[in-house]
């Protein structure tokens, strides 16, 4: 059982830490930003004024490595203090992320400017350039650790943001508010503040309230897949049935920004959570549709809770309960909302994928301990895995809860408990995760050891059956079947007694032509191949049929479920 006591000292000295912060001198930094030229290249000019220190010296943090990027500091341009005078000093410590300024003692305002420019070209702009600062001469779509240099200090901050010299017409919208020249931040977060997205130029922005709190869309370019207007009803439709699951109406302002980019084949899209608002980055072809968006949506607003509110004690080592159970509550709350127009059906076939790719996985029994940071974010197995592994994990916690109190309880219930003690100021630990699930199943701890410390492989027939769940013993999974080379032009390998194998392909056939999608069963491979002298055509389904049980829909499992939509 949990100690109310001890949480009763750690709330007290929680409030006595709140009162003194109030106390605390904040510190006052003033940002300017104006489009300028290099050489007919669109840049952003930043000017930072802040108070100097009277030891002459100031230590900025810009980080040259974040979110899976590396080299930031190739964005950067003309660091320079103000006024020029000889005692001044600029020192850059890309490895710590450092940007060191050195000056003299009794200067009584400091100033310093540096400017941005786009480090590769627009026309390579992809998932993988989506994170690093895009600045065009027409829009500029940037991280605040992008843009924004300043003291990695825990005090709390007054920032004022001027935006000069942009034209009348060129629309200005962030993760503090939309259309404003000249914004104040009062008593800000430094690292709340590094995480926001800031969006300039020929974007288009929509706007509604939900509860009286003000939500928008901001979006650009001319999308192929889908009329905006629907994008910005799921948005709303998927705010308010979250907003309505937790509870939680709290949020004065959230924004979401829409960036397209090209993309030939396939679809891909990715999202990131941040404060009041969450970026996404989608390909603009005719593969992308509304109901990845109904998902992306879903999941990354549900970050605004899982993840964010409810903290990570240690953000590697809980990205099963950050990535996995927002997973989890991404394929439920859009079930049972018919978010989109989803049927309860997309419940089933969402856990069901999720079970298959977990079960293709070459990492799928790797213990926690080994995803860490480096994997996550260049190993696209180590980085799906938490996602797999800890929205399986949740879903069969949550039967488990439902089955032992006879309906009466949820992992719904659970999980607000979370959201509660998070804003008692305490972080999601394993340690405080087995705490509170021993009130909701006592033998959680066991399951919660062999499955995410240990990561063992779910026993699904044995599960299913216990909980009385109805099942089909057998699925088709994702097997590609060969390796590719590390150019992806030739054939590096071909596993024996695979459908790749059965087509003729060989190792060592060079490729002209490729269409895979990745992880997709009911499409085929096709290659292009050159054999010697010869070009070949070969075609085949990745597939193979496996002892894996598949959730059915029926009555039956819906009632065990407790999931109907609204």
């Amino acid at each position: 059982m949990r100690h109310f006591f001890g949480r009763m000292v750690f709330l007290l000295s929680a409030l006595l830490l709140v009162s003194s912060c109030q106390e605390e001198e904040r510190l006052s930094l003033s940002y300017t930003i104006r489009p300028v030229q290099n050489d007919s290249l669109p840049l952003l000019e930043v000017l930072l004024d802040l108070p100097p220190n009277p030891a002459g010296f100031t230590r900025l943090h810009y980080a040259n490595t974040a979110w899976g990027e590396e080299e930031l500091h190739r964005a950067l341009f003309s660091l320079q203090m103000e006024p020029e005078r000889p005692d001044n000093r600029v020192e850059i410590n890309k490895d710590s992320g450092w940007i060191d300024l050195h000056y003299s003692r009794d200067l009584n305002q400091l100033k310093f400017r540096y400017q941005l420019q786009q480090d590769f070209d627009q026309a390579k702009l992809s998932t993988s350039e989506v994170y690093r600062p895009i600045i065009q001469e027409n829009y500029f779509h940037l991280f605040s650790h992008h843009l924004f240099m300043g003291p990695a200090t825990e005090k709390p901050l007054d920032i004022a943001v001027r935006w000069a010299d942009f034209s009348e017409d060129y629309v200005i919208h962030n993760s503090f508010g939309t259309g404003q020249r000249i914004q104040r931040l009062e008593s800000v977060d430094w690292n709340d503040f590094q995480s926001a997205i800031f969006v300039g130029g020929d974007f288009r922005v929509y706007q509604d309230e939900l509860m009286g709190n003000k939500i928008s869309l901001a979006t650009r370019g001319d999308w192929i897949p889908f009329e905006e207007e629907e994008v910005f009803a799921i948005l709303k439709e998927t705010l308010e049935a979250q907003r309505e699951f937790w509870n939680d109406h709290s949020q004065a302002y959230f924004t979401v920004s829409l960036h397209p980019f090209g993309q030939e084949q396939g679809s891909s899209f990715q999202g990131t959570g941040l404060t009041n608002s969450f970026a996404t980055s989608v390909s603009n072809n005719s593969y992308t549709d509304l109901d990845q968006l109904v998902y992306l949506f879903n999941h990354e607003l549900m970050h605004n809770w899982i993840g964010h509110r409810i903290e990570n004690s240690n953000e590697e080592e809980q990205y099963w309960f950050s990535e996995g159970f927002t997973e989890y509550y991404t394929f439920k709350n859009i079930a049972r909302n018919g978010v989109g127009g989803a049927e309860e059906s997309s419940f089933f076939s969402s856990l069901n994928l999720a079970a298959r790719q977990l079960y293709s996985s070459p990492v799928r029994e790797e213990p926690n301990s080994q995803i860490n940071y480096e994997n996550f974010w260049s190993n696209p197995d180590y980085g799906k895995l938490p996602y797999y592994r800890g929205a399986l994990f949740a879903f069969l916690v949550d039967m488990q809860i439902i089955h032992h109190s006879a309906g009466r309880k949820s992992l719904d219930d659970m999980m607000r408990e979370f959201l509660v003690l998070s804003q008692q100021g305490e972080r999601l630990s394993h340690e405080l995760f087995l705490e509170v699930l021993e009130d909701y199943w006592e033998e959680g701890k066991t399951y919660f050891d062999r499955h995410i410390i240990r990561g063992e492989f779910f026993d699904f027939a044995k599960e299913y059956a216990r909980l009385g769940l109805q099942y089909e013993p057998e699925a088709v999974v994702y097997e590609m079947g060969f390796e590719l080379s590390d150019d992806r032009k030739q054939i590096k390998s071909v596993q024996a007694g695979t459908a790749a194998e059965k087509a003729g392909l060989q190792a060592g056939d060079l490729l002209f032509s490729r269409s895979i999608w990745y992880g997709n069963t009911e499409k085929p491979i096709d290659l292009g191949v050159v054999r010697g002298k010869k070009q070949l055509q070969i075609s085949f389904f990745p597939i193979k049929r496996v002892q894996l049980p598949q959730l059915i829909e029926s009555g039956n499992n819906w009632d065990k479920l407790q999931i109907s939509v609204n």
